[in-house]
């Protein structure tokens, strides 16, 4: 069994290529990993190179499709990682894309949290409506319900 494939035909489209390969399936790569690998000095590619290209064009793909989605406003883990599966890309890409955000400081559950309670406090936001809002969001239930009970200075024992 024959471990490479040849490149039989190359389209350009945008900034991206099609390659179509000798068993008549195509290879989707951004122009970012094809000139990074010199893909356009091969003539045939291996199993396991199409399959790692395959995942680095998904994760670019992933990455550039999150980062589109947060000039609408921040978000969450939880919401990105909705979005990204909702858009299609696999587990692989959504975990390194969600990863890289949070190391980038582009994701930050905490931050996201203190912005959207002080916005809510100047609307009068009832303090069950807000913590329902953050669980919404993907804040999980015990931290959103702290952190309002401290910004609103809320105490069970009170009347």
């Amino acid at each position: 069994m024959n471990d490479e494939l040849s490149i039989v035909k190359r389209e350009v489209l945008k900034k991206d290529y099609i390659l179509t390969l000798s068993d008549n399936t195509q290879l989707f790569i951004d122009e970012e990993t094809y000139f990074k690998y010199c893909i356009y000095d091969k003539e045939t590619l291996s199993n396991a190179f199409i399959e790692d290209i395959k995942d680095k064009t998904e994760a670019m793909q992933c990455y550039k499709k999150a980062v589109a989605y947060l000039l609408n406003g921040k978000k969450t883990e939880n919401r990105m990682r909705l979005y990204l599966e909702n858009k299609g890309f696999g587990p692989k890409a959504v975990d390194s894309c969600i990863h890289r955000l949070i190391e980038e400081g582009k994701i930050d559950d905490v931050a996201f949290m203190d912005k959207f309670i002080k916005a809510n406090l100047k609307k009068d936001t009832k303090r069950e409506k807000l913590i329902a809002k953050l669980i919404y969001h993907g804040i999980d239930e015990q931290l959103a319900v702290q952190e309002v009970d401290k910004a609103v200075g809320y105490e069970e024992d009170t009347y």
